[in-house]
This record gives structure tokens, sequence and C-alpha cells, in this order.
């Protein structure tokens, strides 16, 4: 009989806390939320839906850091239990390691997704967490899109989505994302994009947005990773904005499972497209050891590839791991599909 997959998920968290030098998360009291999110044997196909029960996550902008993604409940749950216990989790997460007043500013911005006609879509919520040597570093809740959530957008962010929406045909709001940080939280929206995506289409909106200087290198390190895909094609691309303190950020995400002809193995291509960055190089290969699981070939599969940039940045690659404790053994057929993750190297507010 198998392990169960929450064992193997909770394992993996420990030894990467240990190979990256961070808190271990199950110490924050996290394991039965990983628990609840994983209740199926590995390889069930229910955990390769939207948003993941459980990945986990790397970025160039977050280096050093222990971060992951989890559904509460699992594939089985309600979205409204998803959006009652994401929400709670996360308070508790907030209050136990930032305290009273960040735990304030969190249900401030958060009761307008708590309330009546959100989660009728299908999902509800997610949460995710990242820590660090010191402890929590920060914490999300993502709220599927309700009636009104527009109007309950902060000033700056409501400005950009809309010049989003009016300048790019087929983007439509999906859900919004609220950060915690330690002195600081911001609020995101995401987009669908229920068109086929053109990465040259989103020049006229990233020369709106004060971006159009990172066009170039956005669309660049998009169509090297995907092995020369200067197209998307419909439900594939979602587009987040976030202003931060630093200006506006802008991700552009590929659903990894829905693009038909993943290039295999990713590793060498994301390695190609980090190697003008010896410190992302050093990093990426220490986070593949850390999500490395005794007894897998491979980490796993990315799910999620992620392009960002900012007014002072150009492209940066961020992305989200399934594990391979969680996706089981590889079908034949399966083997052939998944974006395998080996032959790699071993306006914000604040409160203070």
């Amino acid at each position: 009989m198998s392990e169960p997959t929450s064992l193997q998920a909770k394992r993996l968290l420990e030894r990467a806390s240990r190979v990256l030098s961070t808190a271990n998360p199950l110490d924050a009291g996290l394991g039965r939320l990983v628990d609840e999110a994983l209740p199926l044997e590995p390889g069930d196909p229910r955990y390769r839906g939207h948003p993941e029960p459980f990945a986990a996550k790397f970025s160039e902008l977050a280096t050093r850091k222990l971060a992951f993604g989890i559904e509460p409940g699992g594939p089985l749950a309600t979205a409204d239990y998803r959006i009652a216990e994401g929400t709670d989790a996360i308070r508790r997460l907030v209050r136990g390691n930032m305290g009273p007043e960040a735990e304030s500013w969190l249900l401030a911005r958060s009761e307008e997704a708590r309330g009546s006609g959100y989660g009728a879509g299908s999902w509800g919520a997610s949460i995710g967490a990242s820590f660090d040597e010191g402890g929590l570093h920060e914490a999300a809740v993502s709220y599927e899109w309700g009636p009104s959530l527009m109007d309950s957008l902060p000033a700056p962010l409501y400005r950009v989505s809309r010049t989003a929406m009016e300048l790019l045909p087929g983007l439509r709001p999906s859900f919004s994302t609220i950060h915690v940080g330690r002195s600081t939280g911001s609020q995101q929206l995401t987009f669908e994009m229920s068109n086929a995506l053109s990465l040259a289409a989103l020049e006229p909106l990233m020369h709106e947005l004060g971006l159009g200087h990172h066009h170039g290198s956005l669309m660049t390190a998009c169509a090297f990773v995907l092995g020369s895909r200067f197209v998307l094609p419909p439900g594939v691309a979602t587009i987040t904005l976030r202003p931060t303190r630093v200006g506006l950020e802008f991700r552009l995400d590929v659903d990894l499972d829905r693009l038909p002809d993943v290039p295999e193995p990713l590793a060498p291509l994301l390695q190609l497209q980090m190697s003008a960055r010896p410190r992302s190089m050093r990093e990426w290969g220490q986070w593949l050891a850390a999500v490395s699981q005794e007894g897998y070939e491979r980490p796993g599969s990315f799910s999620v590839l992620s392009i960002i940039v900012r007014p002072d940045l150009p492209a940066r690659i961020a992305l989200h791991l399934r594990p391979a404790a969680i996706e089981g053994p590889p079908s034949d057929e399966e083997e052939g599909e998944r974006a395998p993750a080996w032959a790699g190297p071993e306006s914000a507010g604040a409160w203070r």
C-alpha cells in the first residue's frame, strides 16, 4: 500500500526547509491543511485541477524562500468551505506571525470577497505562504471572481485593471489575491484570456502601463522557454497586475497542463534563460535539490510558467511544480504529455 499523499508532501516541506535553511512550515501549524488538501491516492487526476491542491513554487524575485500553494480542503471540498477555511487559515497565520494590525488589514481587504456571491463559480479560494530563515515571510489568499469585486479594488489596481480590459480583447477577471508581508500588504488581480494571445499584442497594453520598455524581454523569455512559441492558445494564458512600492508588477502565466507540445525536458531551456544571472542559477539548482524526493527520478512536473516584469526589472522567471510524490508513477501516455522537471543542476498597503 502506498504512503499517504499528504505524508509525502509534509516530508517534502521538512526536507526542503533543511536544504534551503528556512523555517519549517509545519511548525507554523500548516500540517492539517496539507492533510486536508491531499486526501486522495497519488496520481489521482483531480490533483491536476485549478487551483492545484499542493504546489511548490520558485521565483527569481524571491530566492532563498520555501514557497508553496495549498487548496483548502483539497479537490473534494466545496467552494464555500475553501473560502471560509482559507480565510481563517491565513488570518491565524498572519496574526500569529505578523501581529493583530496585519490581521486587521487582511480582514478589511478580504471583506468583500468573503461576502455573498463569491465562490459560485468552481473553486472559491486558495492560499499560499513562503518561509525564510526568520519564519513566515509572506502569506496570501486568492478569491475567485465575484460580481462586485471590481468596485472593491484599491484605486491604483482598479485603474490599471480597467485599462487592461479596454486594451486587450478577451481579457476577463478571474480571481484576486491578497498578499500580507511582514510590514506591507498588496492586492493583485488575475485575468483569464478567452482568446488566443499573441505575445506581440501585449505591447500596447504594456506601453500604456509604463512597462513598454520590457515588452521585448518578456516576449523573448516566454517564446524561448516554450520553443519559439509566440502565440498562446485560448484558455492557456492569464495576466496578473499588482501595484507595488516599486511600481506595477506585470505577470504572464502559462498553464503548461493545457499547452500542447511543451518542450521536453523544460529545465535546460529555463537554465539557458537564467544563464546570464549567476545568482538565479545557483538558487535554481538549490531549489530543485530541495524539492527532489528520495525514491523518485525527478522532482515532478512544471504546471505553471510565469514571466514577470516591473519598471525596474526586465523579465524574470517563476514556476509552479507539482511534486512527483503527488503525481504518482506516470503512465506510458502521460509520460509524453507532462513538462518534466529534471535535467537541471543538482498600491501597497502598510501597517508599520
